[in-house]
């Protein structure tokens, strides 16, 4: 009984999590933490801007909490509102600034928008960030890469020790679709005995690269 209890109870919070997501998307949520208690659930939102949140949205949180607690027949959860520590470290908050930049300044930008956004990341203190963008960017179809050199960047395993948070996003232009996927190395993180700093390792790797390295892009065009 105890696994089907733990299933069902995750099955529930991520009814409840992407029930939050769409109902508060405007407003750039960036996380979403979900907690049980003697008292019931309570929920946390993280965002950029929590002041427009409460301003605004505050009878809509009135309506989510009514109705989380109709459809799980429990008391209404507590929703509380909290602030983003570092934007630039939250790649929800990446993907919806490069969403807003390429819909006011066009897709033919896509390189500079990109490589700004990587340039904040990195600065914010990220050990790796990727962003990727795929979609009618042209005249057709296409899928572009960009990751700065020397950027820790693992693809397998517990992604979770690793730091990494990743977002996507998609922007709809009257060209077509724009998908855009931002993946962050959080800084600082221990990973078995090695230790990731700065984007390099500390011990084995050589130099760091030079804060002047430049960064490269890699296209593919799809068929």
């Amino acid at each position: 009984m105890l696994p089907k209890k733990i299933i069902n109870s995750r099955v529930n919070e991520q009814i409840a999590r992407e029930y939050l997501l769409k109902k508060f998307t405007r407003y750039g949520i960036s996380d979403i933490k979900i907690d049980k208690t003697p008292l019931g659930m309570k929920v946390v939102l993280k965002t950029p801007k929590p002041g427009v949140l409460v301003t605004r949205g505050g009878q809509s949180l009135k309506e989510a909490s009514n109705e989380l607690g109709t459809y799980f027949k429990q008391e209404p959860p507590h929703i509380d509102i909290e602030q983003t520590e570092d934007q630039m470290l939250d790649p929800e908050v990446v993907a919806d600034s490069i969403a807003f930049k390429i819909s006011k300044y066009g897709p033919m930008k896509y390189k500079i928008i990109a490589h700004k956004a990587l340039d904040d990341i990195i600065n914010a203190g990220a050990s790796g960030a990727e962003i990727e963008i795929g979609g009618v960017i042209k005249e057709r179809a296409a899928h572009f890469k960009f990751r700065p050199h020397g950027s820790v960047m693992p693809k397998t395993g517990q992604l979770e020790d690793f730091g990494v948070r990743k977002a996507k996003k998609q922007l709809i232009l009257k060209r077509g679709s724009i998908g855009i996927k931002v993946t962050i190395v959080v800084p600082t993180h221990a990973v078995g005995e090695v230790e990731f700093k700065d984007g390099r390792e500390l011990e084995g790797a050589g130099a760091r690269a030079s804060e002047n390295e430049h960064k490269k892009d890699t296209g593919t065009t799809a068929s």
